[in-house]
């Protein structure tokens, strides 16, 4: 959602959309994955279980988890559109985690704003009240600088 929403009102990408919700989407910045086009019996052919993710070292997310090679656990099957990723890049929505075998884009941070983190897998997954995912600790560290005029 975040990239369709950064699409549509900062790119000017009206008609940005995922072809989950749009089939038809002429730009379709979240779309099927490729492994999944030709799937007929959906059954359990998504996109699951731990897959890997390298952080960039100037980013958010690699501030939040320390480190360069991340596991998240997933459960999809349409996934942000490479064809788009140039032109969202350029104007500040970076691609900041990548699978290292699939090259899909797993996190996106807009490099303009204080705290702006996409990600594609599920981080509740992985939390728990006595250990917090690192994305929700980094984010609750976010909002209180904000609050405290930090930035």
């Amino acid at each position: 959602m975040a990239v369709i929403e950064y699409s549509r009102n900062v790119l000017g990408i009206i008609d940005a959309n995922s072809s989950e919700i749009d089939q038809k989407c002429s730009n379709p910045v979240i779309s099927l994955m490729e492994s999944q086009l030709n799937v007929k019996n959906k059954g359990g052919t998504m996109r699951l279980g731990s897959w890997k993710c390298m952080l960039k070292k100037k980013s958010i997310a690699f501030s939040a988890y320390k480190k360069e090679l991340i596991n998240e656990r997933h459960r999809h099957r349409f996934e942000y559109n490479n064809k788009y990723k140039e032109t969202l890049e350029s104007s500040g929505l970076v691609a900041t985690g990548i699978n290292p075998e699939t090259k899909l884009v797993e996190i996106v941070e807009n490099v303009n704003h204080p705290w702006f983190v996409g990600v594609q897998f599920h981080p509740e997954y992985k939390s728990t009240v006595l250990k917090p995912h690192p994305l929700f600790n980094s984010f609750v560290g976010a909002t209180l600088k904000y609050k405290n005029n930090d930035y």
